[in-house]
C-alpha cells in the first residue's frame, strides 16, 4: 500500500501547498511514484500542477461536510503509487480529519506568528486524536517552520516555540522569492531553481520524510 503523507494546518498562509507540491515533486525526482490529492476547495495545488509539465498523478478531491468520507478515503487509498501527498484546506473540515486519520505521517507547516502557533496546537491535537483511535502510534508528525525569515526575532525563536508542542521539528523552509516565482511559472523548485537554497530546503525535507517513513 501507498504511504500517505498529509500536509495540514488549521490556518491559511502557512505554505501548505508550497510544501505539498514541492515535496511531492522532490520524492518523484528521487524515483518514487507519487499522487497529489488536492483536498482544498480553492484548488491551488491543482492549478499549479495543471499549469506546468508535471509528470505526477493529481486529483482535486475536496469534500463538503461529513457525507461521503468513507468513499473519499477509498478513492485516496486506491491510488497505486508509492506515496500519496494530501494538501488539506486551511481550516477544520471533515476532509482534514479524514486526511490526518489515514496518514502515515502528517507534515504541519507553521509560520513564526502567535496566531499560527495556536492553529498548529489544534492541528497537533488532531494527530493525537488519530493516534488514540488507531492505537498503533500512527500517524507520525513533523512540524515544519515555514516561510521563515531568520533575520527577525520571531524567525530565530520559532524552533523554541514549536518545542513546546511535543512533536519532532523538521528542517526549516525559509521565506524565499524563488518559491513564489516557481508557482508563477508552473514549475516546482527543483526545476525552476535546481541549484538554489530553496531547493536545498525542500531536499532536506525530503530526507526527513525518507528517514521517518520511507
Amino acid at each position: 500500500m501507498a504511504t500517505v503523507l498529509t500536509v495540514a494546518n488549521l490556518k491559511g498562509g502557512v505554505g501548505k501547498t508550497t510544501v505539498a507540491v514541492n515535496l511531492a515533486c522532490e520524492m518523484h525526482a528521487r524515483g518514487f511514484s507519487v499522487a497529489v490529492i488536492d483536498a482544498d476547495t480553492q484548488g491551488s495545488a491543482t492549478h499549479w500542477l495543471n499549469s506546468g509539465d508535471f509528470d505526477i498523478d493529481h486529483d482535486h478531491m475536496p469534500l463538503d461536510g461529513a457525507q461521503g468520507v468513507r468513499r473519499w478515503i477509498r478513492r485516496v487509498l486506491a491510488k497505486e503509487v508509492d506515496l500519496i501527498v494530501i494538501d488539506c484546506p486551511p481550516h477544520l473540515q471533515a476532509v482534514t480529519e479524514a486526511a490526518v486519520g489515514i496518514a502515515d505521517i502528517v507534515i504541519i507547516p507553521v509560520t513564526a506568528s502567535g496566531a499560527d502557533l495556536i492553529a498548529t496546537a489544534r492541528a497537533v491535537e488532531l494527530v493525537h486524536l488519530a493516534r488514540r483511535k488507531r492505537r498503533n502510534g500512527a500517524p507520525d508528525c513533523i512540524l515544519i517552520p515555514s516561510k521563515i525569515d531568520v533575520r527577525t526575532l520571531a524567525g530565530r525563536e520559532i524552533t523554541d516555540a514549536l518545542t513546546q508542542l511535543g512533536e519532532p521539528i523538521g528542517p526549516m523552509v525559509r521565506q524565499r522569492t524563488a518559491f513564489v516565482d516557481s508557482f508563477s511559472t508552473g514549475q516546482w523548485i527543483g526545476e525552476y531553481a535546481r541549484r538554489s537554497a530553496a531547493r536545498d530546503d525542500i531536499a532536506a525535507l525530503g530526507e526527513a520524510v525518507l528517514t521517518r517513513v520511507l
